[in-house]
Protein backbone atom coordinates (compact mmCIF):
# COMPACT_ATOMS: atom_id res chain seq x y z
CA UNK A 1 0.00 0.00 0.00
CA UNK A 2 1.34 3.40 -1.03
CA UNK A 3 0.31 6.86 0.03
CA UNK A 4 -1.65 8.34 -2.84
CA UNK A 5 0.34 10.98 -4.66
CA UNK A 6 -2.33 13.46 -5.68
CA UNK A 7 -1.92 17.21 -5.85
CA UNK A 8 -3.78 18.12 -2.71
CA UNK A 9 -3.47 21.79 -1.86
CA UNK A 10 -1.27 22.69 1.09
CA UNK A 11 -2.43 25.26 3.60
CA UNK A 12 -1.68 28.77 2.41
CA UNK A 13 1.11 30.62 4.15
CA UNK A 14 -1.45 32.99 5.69
CA UNK A 15 -3.63 30.16 7.02
CA UNK A 16 -0.73 28.23 8.48
CA UNK A 17 0.67 31.40 10.03
CA UNK A 18 -2.71 32.14 11.63
CA UNK A 19 -3.02 28.61 13.05
CA UNK A 20 0.51 28.56 14.42
CA UNK A 21 0.21 32.07 15.86
CA UNK A 22 -3.03 31.23 17.68
CA UNK A 23 -1.52 28.03 19.05
CA UNK A 24 1.64 29.81 20.24
CA UNK A 25 -0.43 32.48 22.01
CA UNK A 26 -2.44 29.78 23.77
CA UNK A 27 0.70 27.92 24.86
CA UNK A 28 2.19 31.12 26.29
CA UNK A 29 -0.92 31.97 28.30
CA UNK A 30 -1.92 28.53 29.54
CA UNK A 31 -0.48 25.41 31.12
CA UNK A 32 -0.64 21.85 29.70
CA UNK A 33 -2.22 19.51 28.86
CA UNK A 34 -3.00 20.75 25.35
CA UNK A 35 -5.29 18.82 23.01
CA UNK A 36 -6.24 18.93 19.34
CA UNK A 37 -8.75 16.81 17.45
CA UNK A 38 -9.35 15.90 13.81
CA UNK A 39 -12.22 14.14 12.14
CA UNK A 40 -10.95 11.26 9.97
CA UNK A 41 -12.65 10.67 6.62
CA UNK A 42 -12.49 13.74 4.39
CA UNK A 43 -10.42 15.58 6.98
CA UNK A 44 -7.20 13.56 7.28
CA UNK A 45 -7.59 11.66 4.01
CA UNK A 46 -9.73 11.70 0.91
CA UNK A 47 -11.67 8.43 1.28
CA UNK A 48 -13.89 6.75 3.86
CA UNK A 49 -11.89 4.26 5.94
CA UNK A 50 -14.91 2.92 7.80
CA UNK A 51 -16.88 2.21 4.65
CA UNK A 52 -13.79 0.78 2.96
CA UNK A 53 -13.57 -1.68 5.84
CA UNK A 54 -17.23 -2.64 5.50
CA UNK A 55 -16.74 -3.25 1.76
CA UNK A 56 -13.72 -5.39 2.63
CA UNK A 57 -15.83 -7.43 5.05
CA UNK A 58 -18.51 -7.92 2.39
CA UNK A 59 -16.06 -8.89 -0.34
CA UNK A 60 -14.08 -11.28 1.88
CA UNK A 61 -17.26 -12.89 3.27
CA UNK A 62 -15.74 -12.84 6.75
CA UNK A 63 -19.08 -12.20 8.48
CA UNK A 64 -22.16 -14.40 8.60
CA UNK A 65 -25.84 -13.44 8.69
CA UNK A 66 -25.49 -10.17 6.78
CA UNK A 67 -28.51 -8.99 4.76
CA UNK A 68 -28.77 -10.13 1.14
CA UNK A 69 -27.48 -6.78 -0.13
CA UNK A 70 -25.33 -5.57 2.79
CA UNK A 71 -24.11 -2.37 1.13
CA UNK A 72 -27.57 -1.35 -0.07
CA UNK A 73 -29.04 -2.19 3.33
CA UNK A 74 -26.47 0.04 5.03
CA UNK A 75 -26.91 2.93 2.59
CA UNK A 76 -30.70 2.90 2.95
CA UNK A 77 -30.41 2.83 6.74
CA UNK A 78 -27.83 5.62 6.76
CA UNK A 79 -30.14 7.91 4.75
CA UNK A 80 -32.87 7.53 7.37
CA UNK A 81 -30.85 7.04 10.57
CA UNK A 82 -27.09 7.65 10.30
CA UNK A 83 -26.53 7.10 14.01
CA UNK A 84 -28.16 3.67 13.92
CA UNK A 85 -26.35 2.69 10.73
CA UNK A 86 -22.94 3.66 12.13
CA UNK A 87 -23.58 1.59 15.25
CA UNK A 88 -24.73 -1.37 13.14
CA UNK A 89 -21.34 -1.48 11.37
CA UNK A 90 -19.81 -2.22 14.77
CA UNK A 91 -22.56 -4.58 15.90
CA UNK A 92 -22.15 -6.91 12.92
CA UNK A 93 -18.81 -7.93 14.44
CA UNK A 94 -20.58 -9.49 17.42
CA UNK A 95 -19.02 -12.83 18.34
CA UNK A 96 -15.67 -12.07 16.73
CA UNK A 97 -12.56 -11.55 18.82
CA UNK A 98 -11.31 -7.98 18.89
CA UNK A 99 -7.92 -9.21 17.73
CA UNK A 100 -9.59 -10.75 14.66
CA UNK A 101 -11.47 -7.55 13.81
CA UNK A 102 -8.27 -5.54 14.14
CA UNK A 103 -6.44 -8.07 11.96
CA UNK A 104 -9.11 -7.64 9.29
CA UNK A 105 -8.72 -3.86 9.51
CA UNK A 106 -4.98 -4.14 9.00
CA UNK A 107 -5.53 -6.44 6.04
CA UNK A 108 -8.08 -4.01 4.62
CA UNK A 109 -5.45 -1.27 4.70
CA UNK A 110 -2.86 -3.54 3.08
CA UNK A 111 -5.26 -4.28 0.24
CA UNK A 112 -5.61 -0.58 -0.63
CA UNK A 113 -3.45 0.18 -3.65
CA UNK A 114 -2.93 3.66 -2.23
CA UNK A 115 -4.39 5.88 0.46
CA UNK A 116 -4.96 9.64 -0.04
CA UNK A 117 -3.60 11.27 3.10
CA UNK A 118 -3.51 15.07 3.02
CA UNK A 119 0.15 16.12 3.44
CA UNK A 120 -0.88 19.46 4.98
CA UNK A 121 -2.64 17.65 7.82
CA UNK A 122 0.30 15.34 8.40
CA UNK A 123 2.62 18.34 8.74
CA UNK A 124 0.22 20.16 11.06
CA UNK A 125 -0.16 17.12 13.31
CA UNK A 126 3.59 16.68 13.50
CA UNK A 127 3.97 20.36 14.42
CA UNK A 128 1.29 20.12 17.13
CA UNK A 129 3.02 17.12 18.65
CA UNK A 130 6.31 19.02 18.64
CA UNK A 131 4.57 21.65 20.77
CA UNK A 132 3.49 19.07 23.34
CA UNK A 133 -0.06 18.49 22.09
CA UNK A 134 -1.87 15.21 22.35
CA UNK A 135 -3.80 14.83 19.11
CA UNK A 136 -6.96 12.73 18.69
CA UNK A 137 -8.84 11.34 15.73
CA UNK A 138 -12.60 11.52 16.33
CA UNK A 139 -14.62 9.56 13.79
CA UNK A 140 -18.18 8.36 13.20
CA UNK A 141 -16.67 5.20 11.72
CA UNK A 142 -15.84 2.11 13.74
CA UNK A 143 -12.83 2.83 15.93
CA UNK A 144 -11.24 -0.52 15.10
CA UNK A 145 -11.58 0.08 11.35
CA UNK A 146 -9.89 3.49 11.48
CA UNK A 147 -7.01 2.55 13.80
CA UNK A 148 -4.57 1.17 11.18
CA UNK A 149 -5.26 4.06 8.81
CA UNK A 150 -4.61 6.54 11.63
CA UNK A 151 -1.32 4.77 12.35
CA UNK A 152 -0.09 6.11 8.99
CA UNK A 153 -0.07 9.54 10.65
CA UNK A 154 1.55 8.35 13.88
CA UNK A 155 -1.59 7.80 15.94
CA UNK A 156 -1.86 5.01 18.50
CA UNK A 157 -5.00 2.98 19.13
CA UNK A 158 -5.84 5.05 22.21
CA UNK A 159 -5.73 8.26 20.16
CA UNK A 160 -8.64 7.08 17.99
CA UNK A 161 -12.13 7.87 19.26
CA UNK A 162 -14.89 6.17 17.28
CA UNK A 163 -17.93 3.95 17.36
CA UNK A 164 -17.38 0.73 19.29
CA UNK A 165 -19.32 -1.92 21.13
CA UNK A 166 -18.35 -3.50 24.42
CA UNK A 167 -15.74 -6.25 24.40
CA UNK A 168 -16.10 -9.07 26.95
CA UNK A 169 -13.21 -11.50 27.46
CA UNK A 170 -11.75 -10.33 24.16
CA UNK A 171 -14.97 -10.94 22.22
CA UNK A 172 -16.99 -8.18 20.55
CA UNK A 173 -20.61 -7.79 21.67
CA UNK A 174 -23.49 -5.82 20.14
CA UNK A 175 -23.86 -3.49 23.15
CA UNK A 176 -22.81 0.12 22.51
CA UNK A 177 -19.75 1.29 24.43
CA UNK A 178 -19.91 4.99 25.25
CA UNK A 179 -21.73 7.06 22.64
CA UNK A 180 -22.11 6.97 18.88
CA UNK A 181 -19.44 9.44 17.81
CA UNK A 182 -21.51 11.42 15.32
CA UNK A 183 -22.66 15.02 15.69
CA UNK A 184 -22.94 15.80 19.44
CA UNK A 185 -21.46 12.40 20.25
CA UNK A 186 -18.12 13.52 18.82
CA UNK A 187 -17.56 16.34 21.30
CA UNK A 188 -19.01 14.28 24.16
CA UNK A 189 -16.64 11.36 23.55
CA UNK A 190 -13.65 13.66 23.04
CA UNK A 191 -14.25 15.60 26.26
CA UNK A 192 -14.52 12.32 28.14
CA UNK A 193 -11.04 11.46 26.86
CA UNK A 194 -9.64 14.86 27.87
CA UNK A 195 -11.43 14.88 31.26
CA UNK A 196 -13.43 17.92 30.24
CA UNK A 197 -10.52 20.03 28.97
CA UNK A 198 -11.55 21.68 25.71
CA UNK A 199 -9.19 21.15 22.78
CA UNK A 200 -7.26 24.12 21.42
CA UNK A 201 -7.82 23.17 17.78
CA UNK A 202 -10.52 21.09 16.09
CA UNK A 203 -10.88 20.23 12.41
CA UNK A 204 -13.73 18.68 10.42
CA UNK A 205 -15.25 18.60 6.94
CA UNK A 206 -19.02 17.98 7.22
CA UNK A 207 -22.03 19.14 9.20
CA UNK A 208 -21.62 16.00 11.28
CA UNK A 209 -18.47 17.64 12.66
CA UNK A 210 -20.05 20.89 13.89
CA UNK A 211 -20.15 19.77 17.51
CA UNK A 212 -16.51 18.68 17.33
CA UNK A 213 -15.35 21.93 15.75
CA UNK A 214 -17.30 24.18 18.12
CA UNK A 215 -15.94 22.45 21.21
CA UNK A 216 -12.53 23.95 20.39
CA UNK A 217 -11.67 26.82 22.68
CA UNK A 218 -9.48 28.61 20.13
CA UNK A 219 -8.85 27.38 16.56
CA UNK A 220 -11.79 26.10 14.49
CA UNK A 221 -10.98 24.83 11.01
CA UNK A 222 -13.42 23.59 8.36
CA UNK A 223 -11.87 21.71 5.43
CA UNK A 224 -13.28 20.22 2.24
CA UNK A 225 -12.13 17.67 -0.32
CA UNK A 226 -15.15 16.79 -2.47
CA UNK A 227 -16.35 17.66 -5.94
CA UNK A 228 -19.94 18.35 -6.99
CA UNK A 229 -20.59 14.74 -7.96
CA UNK A 230 -19.43 13.37 -4.58
CA UNK A 231 -21.85 12.15 -1.91
CA UNK A 232 -20.52 14.53 0.75
CA UNK A 233 -20.41 17.64 -1.47
CA UNK A 234 -23.57 19.26 -0.07
CA UNK A 235 -22.69 18.72 3.58
CA UNK A 236 -19.16 20.03 3.02
CA UNK A 237 -20.61 23.06 1.23
CA UNK A 238 -22.94 23.70 4.18
CA UNK A 239 -20.04 23.52 6.62
CA UNK A 240 -18.00 25.97 4.55
CA UNK A 241 -20.95 28.37 4.63
CA UNK A 242 -21.16 28.01 8.41
CA UNK A 243 -17.42 28.63 8.67
CA UNK A 244 -17.76 31.92 6.78
CA UNK A 245 -20.71 33.02 8.90
CA UNK A 246 -18.88 32.25 12.14
CA UNK A 247 -15.45 33.47 11.01
CA UNK A 248 -13.82 30.07 11.39
CA UNK A 249 -10.76 29.20 9.37
CA UNK A 250 -11.36 27.20 6.19
CA UNK A 251 -9.42 25.33 3.51
CA UNK A 252 -10.09 23.20 0.43
CA UNK A 253 -7.66 20.40 -0.43
CA UNK A 254 -8.74 20.36 -4.09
Amino acid sequence: MMLEELKFKDFSFELLQTIESEIQIHIQKNIPPFYAAFDADGTLWGRDAGESFFKYQIESSCLKDLPKDPWGYYQTWKEKDPQGAYLWLAQINQGQTLSQVRAWARDCLKKQKSWPIFPAQMKLIQWLRSKGFRVFVVTASIKWAVEPFAELLGFHYDDVVGVETKVCDGVVTDELSGVVTWKEGKSQALLEKTQGIAPVLCVGNTMGDVSLITCSQRVKLAVSCSREEDEIFETELALQKMARENQWLSHSFI
